[in-house]
């Protein structure tokens, strides 16, 4: 590997990111549980839990901190694949993802 990816500090954004999913997961899993409690019928329930579910689903997907994370996570993918490829270390050097997505590296010939 090269010393010019930043590997830990992607290793750090999907830590960041993973640890709020999972967050959100039992936040979602702990909603689903109360309102399967109060409602009764198996089909009330089935239909409550779902709905419970999609709920928190769009939630987390709508989440501002989410899309960062996932941002965030993504960038440093990216900057450190690219390190890695191309040896070329043009990184945040201040830990902040970059202002604007990555450019596509061009594939060249397999050899």
């Amino acid at each position: 590997m090269s010393d010019k990816a930043d590997w830990a500090g992607v290793g750090d954004a999907f830590k960041t990111l993973g640890r709020q999913l999972k967050d959100r997961t039992i936040e979602g899993a702990d909603a689903v549980q109360t309102s399967t409690r109060e409602v009764e019928g198996a089909a009330e329930q089935v239909t409550t839990a779902f709905k419970t579910a999609f709920a928190k689903l769009d939630e987390t997907t709508t989440d501002p901190e989410i899309k960062q994370a996932t941002k965030t996570a993504t960038a440093r993918f990216l900057d450190a694949l690219k390190a890695e490829l191309t040896g070329e270390d043009d990184g945040p050097a201040d830990g902040d993802p970059p202002a604007e997505p990555p450019k596509p590296i061009t594939p060249g010939p397999i050899a």
